[in-house]
């Protein structure tokens, strides 16, 4: 009897688990469709709910956390929906303005025969309110003077890749943005598997390095240029892109 018992609650549970399950995937749904619906209230045009996180209902979690794509130009970032169905915070207007200079950059590399993909954002000390969606990236320098750009730079591996193209590339777009601190963290990738990162990094609003630990990378640098030049030589870029340290 107890053992007959036994069976009963494991397959009232395993009932009251998948139940649970369908009752989650339902509700993502149709807060991913708020959100997405929201934003075009908000801002125009089509969005995408990639993915949902910090679902409220605790105590801890008033709101929902959402990976977000604008599907015309195909920048992701982070939304914030609280139990009202209102977008308390979102990372929209940024990523518009950061995917300029990922272009401009990434732009000015290809033209040295460099195949890389950045991920930027300006770096701001002190408060110069909200950042208008659609601004430009000059006008975005002008009026909230970013101290830096900081980020994350893939690039795939080449025996081609010399420190002079990289060194070059940097500066036209240092150039451009009005000499500007530029601060980036740059991960060498296989070539087999660079077209991968590519599509990983394209799905998500940031990163940071510790998401290159299961990337199978072949070498990493922190790379700096500023006003007052670049601290790494040709040579040690040379040295870094053919796999030395």
């Amino acid at each position: 009897m107890l053992i007959k018992l036994g069976k009963k609650a494991t397959f009232l549970l395993m009932a009251v688990s998948i139940l649970s399950l369908m009752g989650c995937g339902s509700l993502n749904k149709i807060q991913a469709k708020q959100i997405e619906e929201k934003l075009s209230e908000m801002y125009g045009g089509t969005f995408e709910v990639l993915a949902l996180g910090n679902r409220f209902g605790t105590r801890t979690n008033d709101y929902v956390k959402a990976y977000v794509k604008e599907v015309d130009s195909g920048v992701v970032f982070s939304a914030k929906m609280n139990t009202k169905g209102e977008i308390i915070a979102d990372g929209y207007a940024i990523r518009k303005v950061s995917r300029q200079l990922e272009e401009l950059l990434n732009k000015n590399l290809e033209s040295e025969g460099i195949s890389g993909s950045s991920m930027m954002q300006g770096i701001v000390s002190t408060d110069t309110g909200e950042i208008e969606v659609g601004m430009s990236l000059d006008d975005y320098i002008a009026k909230h003077k970013p101290d830096s750009f900081g980020g994350y730079l893939v690039v795939k591996e080449s025996p081609n890749n010399t420190g002079a193209a990289f060194i070059n590339a940097f500066q036209k777009t240092f150039d451009t943005i009005k000499n500007i601190e530029l601060v980036a963290n740059v991960w060498i990738i296989p070539e087999k598997n660079y077209d991968e990162i590519v599509v990983e990094m394209s799905q998500l609003p940031d990163i940071d390095n510790s998401w290159f630990d299961d990337k199978n990378t072949l070498n990493y640098f922190k790379f700096v240029m500023s006003t007052d030049g670049v601290k790494m030589a040709e040579y040690e870029i040379n040295q870094l892109f053919q796999g030395g340290k």
